[in-house]
């Protein structure tokens, strides 16, 4: 029996070897869009989480001058001990401060960034005119 000829042994194996290159080249295609696409789902998650959290990384930053020590200072209602705090952006909100004199301040306000308030604390005086009538009691 006679072998084939060395020219006839290439071809086959040429064919294969392409066969090979183009599979390897179609995985590493399918690969690198599926990475792609795992890649562009992350970064749209991620931003709807940033979106959806804004008073994590994004909170306005409120600041007041002029508190004395002995203030009382409530945001919304409640109680807070610092004069500089992070407040949601984008929300309405009421600053109240008290001394123990009973001067007060008040200031509603809507924050998105830095904001700072000086406070003012002023007694408020109410005049109220009282004359006597010339009214007899009655017996």
């Amino acid at each position: 029996m006679s072998h084939p000829r060395k020219d006839d042994d290439a071809k086959p194996l040429q064919a294969v070897a392409r066969v090979l290159d183009s599979r390897w080249m179609m995985a590493l295609s399918v690969a690198a869009a599926l990475v792609a696409i795992v890649w562009a789902i992350d970064q749209g998650l991620l931003s709807k989480r940033r979106q959806d959290a804004p008073g994590k990384a994004q909170a306005a930053t409120v600041e007041l001058l002029g508190v004395p020590n002995d203030a009382e200072v409530l945001l919304d209602g409640r109680r807070i001990e610092n004069t500089r705090f992070g407040v949601a952006p984008g929300t309405r909100h009421l600053l109240e401060v008290t001394d123990a004199d009973g001067r007060s301040w008040r200031q509603v306000f809507l924050a998105d960034g830095s904001l700072s308030l000086v406070v003012e604390l002023r007694t408020y005086f109410v005049e109220v005119e009282v004359s006597p009538t010339d009214r007899k009691p009655e017996d």
